[in-house]
């Protein structure tokens, strides 16, 4: 269930104190792959980032989600990786039931500044309106 698999991340980041929590959020940001300038649009846009952030995604042939995203802030492309990585691959009817609370064992909204934090709710919002179709 999407639930726990969002508890047992929360559990394994909680482990690591302030900066090394931030410095795995940057890590995590490396490791993504660059999303094609065509899906860097408006449409696809995350409102309330402080950097740009965008975002793409479908339900598979098998019922599941796929993302893909990409910014221009490490911080910002790290904590959509998490979320991303959560997500993806799960079951198109789990995702669409989240809301921002679902993620709230993660402790990633702790560490953000409120900008950061109203761009973490746009996130969420986009990801599960993806899945709701």
């Amino acid at each position: 269930m999407i639930i726990d698999k969002i508890k047992t991340k929360g559990e394994h980041m909680s482990i690591l104190e302030g900066m090394e929590r931030l410095q795995y959020i940057i890590d995590e940001a490396k490791k993504v792959q660059p999303l094609a300038d065509e899906h860097k649009t408006e449409e696809n846009k995350i409102r309330g980032c402080i950097s740009n952030l965008w975002v793409t995604g479908n339900v598979t042939e098998d019922g599941t989600m796929q993302y893909q995203h990409d910014a221009d802030s490490h911080m910002t492309k790290g904590t959509a990786k998490v979320i991303l990585d959560i997500v993806n691959g799960e079951k198109q009817t789990e995702v669409a039931k989240l809301t921002l609370d679902s993620f709230q064992p993660l402790g990633i909204r702790e560490l953000l500044t409120m900008q950061r934090q109203v761009g973490f709710a746009s996130l969420i919002e986009r990801v599960v309106r993806i899945a709701n179709g």
